[in-house]
């Protein structure tokens, strides 16, 4: 794989990637070419195994990030930000400039293009004035077509924006519309689990420090419009004859409800002229099926449907939008009360401060009262939403508040008060959010330069900056990860990543990472320190923690029993717990993962 960053006059650079085949000696390099798009919570970067698939088949395949997404952002366009008034216009001009470096010289029957979320629309946007963009093309779990749901996230963006900066990054969005997607799945843990059912590939994307951004209010306020616009064509426009299109969709779907908005998807196509149209289901599959190329075989099956090797089936019950409000509001709510007053919907606001679906269930009431109402659900939409949206905001705040507390209390009563070492919590952007007093005594002795500070917590700031600057051993890995931080050349400092953190950590300033801090050289910590720091690190319990600690100090089971008077089989009842728990399949393993992590710095 190659990049590079391509410069434009007037309009941000944008990353842009390629994989070229490799022809046999003696042949001209192939035409075929295949330009792949990226996903709200997902860029170009992410996509090297589905683009190895084609590469390996003969095609050139390309790929690049929008305005906004992956590496195609500067301050003007941060992450997650389309401009409120011009966002999705630009968006659509990155989108056509990328089709034309990736189709350059490439016949019209030779182009092919896969493209999922919002990519799909963008690539339908620019196809209004560029009929003939490419024979094959593969929608991946599209945004549906129907009008009430980009209606009512839109206006719910638009109120978004007289309470929020228009570039503000909005954890409320985000929140609202991965619970809404997912509010039919019955083991979601986390808002991305709508993406795939594989819990490795979730974690990949919330590790992956250019995906799931935290998008502003102006951001989600262009997607819901182009959502309109996407699919509202100028009368007569059609696309050249010949063009066919696959959509290609997970069997636990969120975004299409598992099929059943695609018939309407079908008609629209069908009006513009496209003359073959097929739909295949990936059974286990998610919205972020293009992700899990080894997993699926996705290109295979796309190649195996250009070729016209297989022709999928296509018969797929026809679902409504009222009928899918319904369905929700009958597992989340009353299912004989479909309509609230506005009294009612604020209490429901309020409720959600301690159960969360209260929120999906008031998103899915406005939205059925918006299908029903019709053509005039706009206005209604407009006042109610806006009515509501101070208790929501002020609702959603206190409930992060109190999962904050609930958090920082149990670390504090667990952990922190209780080291005899220095030691800080951090948010995810290594912002520091509690630290003990041994924690400010070290870096006292580590940075003289800011004692006088430390009472009023600014030398605490300025110095773990200073430290998390310095000489960092150890990249951050997928799944968590730990890191050695030096002062000159010596290890002073560790910084690593509890499951327990996980879910706080994406929230802005949530608790993310622990730092511990060593000042002296030779300075012991207590056998009650490591012992607590195992519980945080790993998820272990008191007596897990304990013979973890005994195995990394070089016992057997049996010693262990030994010593602690309880039996060899309990010994290895609670080590069989802890290998799962810290991933690891023997004792060696265990004992290598202690000495490698937090406690075997501290030893």
């Amino acid at each position: 794989m190659q990049y590079k960053y391509l410069p434009r006059s007037d309009a941000p650079t944008l990353m842009f990637r390629e994989w070229m085949s490799e022809p046999p000696r003696g042949r001209s390099p192939a035409k075929r070419a295949v330009f792949l798009g990226h996903s709200q919570p997902t860029h170009s970067g992410m996509l090297d195994r589905l683009a190895s698939g084609f590469r390996a088949a003969g095609w050139n395949t390309f790929s690049g990030d929008i305005r906004g997404h992956g590496l195609s952002t500067d301050a003007t366009n941060p992450p997650g930000h389309l401009d409120r008034r011009s966002g999705w216009k630009g968006a659509i001009e990155d989108m056509r400039f990328l089709f034309e470096r990736s189709f350059q010289d490439v016949a019209w029957e030779d182009r092919l293009i896969v493209v999922p979320n919002i990519t799909a629309l963008l690539t339908l946007e620019v196809m209004k004035e560029w009929p003939d963009l490419a024979r094959n093309i593969v929608l991946i779990s599209p945004p549906p077509n129907q009008r009430t749901f980009a209606l009512v996230g839109k206006t719910f963006s638009e109120v978004r924006l007289r309470v929020k900066h228009a570039d503000e990054p909005d954890e409320q969005s985000l929140h609202h519309l991965y619970a809404f997607l997912g509010a039919h799945l019955k083991d979601r843990e986390h808002p991305a689990d709508v993406m795939s059912a594989d819990r490795a590939v979730i974690q990949q994307i919330i590790d992956d420090p250019l995906a799931w951004p935290v998008p502003t209010p102006a951001y989600w306020s262009n997607i819901f419009g182009g959502m309109l616009s996407a699919w509202k064509w100028p009368a007569g426009a059609r696309v050249k004859q010949g063009t066919r299109c696959l959509m290609l969709f997970g069997g636990e779907d969120a975004m299409l409800r598992s099929g059943g908005f695609l018939p309407p998807i079908r008609r629209f196509l069908t009006r513009i002229g496209v003359a073959e149209i097929a739909a295949e289901r990936v059974e286990g599959a998610r919205t972020a099926l293009f992700l899990e190329e080894e997993k699926f075989s996705i290109s295979r099956r796309i190649l195996d449907w250009v070729a016209d090797k297989h022709r999928p089936g296509d018969d797929l019950p026809e679902v409504n939008v009222e009928q899918i409000a319904t369905d929700v509001l009958a597992r989340l709510g009353d299912p004989d009360r479909t309509h609230l007053n506005p009294e009612e919907l604020v209490e429901l606001c309020y409720n959600a401060i301690n159960d969360e679906h209260r929120w999906t269930e008031i998103i899915y009431r406005v939205i059925y009262e918006a299908e029903r109402s019709g053509d005039d659900a706009e206005d209604d939409l407009e006042e109610r939403i806006s009515r509501l949206m101070p208790h929501w905001e002020r609702a959603f705040n206190i409930n992060r508040q109190v999962m904050m507390a609930a958090t920082m209390g149990v670390l504090l009563q667990n952990v922190v008060e209780r080291l005899q070492i220095g030691v800080a919590i951090l948010d995810k952007d290594d912002e520091l959010l509690h630290a003990n007093t041994a924690y400010a005594e070290a870096l006292a002795s580590l940075y003289p330069g800011y004692s006088g500070e430390m009472a009023n917590g600014a030398g605490d700031m300025r110095a773990t900056k200073r430290l998390l600057a310095d000489n960092v051993q150890g990249e951050r890995r997928p799944g968590g990860s730990e890191r050695v931080l030096l002062a000159g050349d010596r290890p002073v400092g560790y910084q690593f990543f509890p499951d327990a953190l996980k879910q706080t950590g994406l929230q802005r300033q949530g608790p993310a990472s622990i730092l511990v801090v060593r000042a002296a050289a030779g300075a012991e910590s207590s056998r009650e320190s490591q012992r607590v720091l195992a519980e945080l690190a790993y998820g272990l319990t008191v007596k897990e923690a304990e013979i973890a600690l005994a195995v990394a100090a070089g016992k057997g089971p049996d010693e262990i029993a030994g010593s602690m008077g309880i039996q060899v089989s309990t010994v290895r009842g609670h080590l069989k717990k802890s290998f799962s728990k810290m991933g690891v399949h023997s004792q060696s393993e265990l004992a290598a993962r202690v000495m490698s992590g937090p406690l075997g710095w501290l030893a």
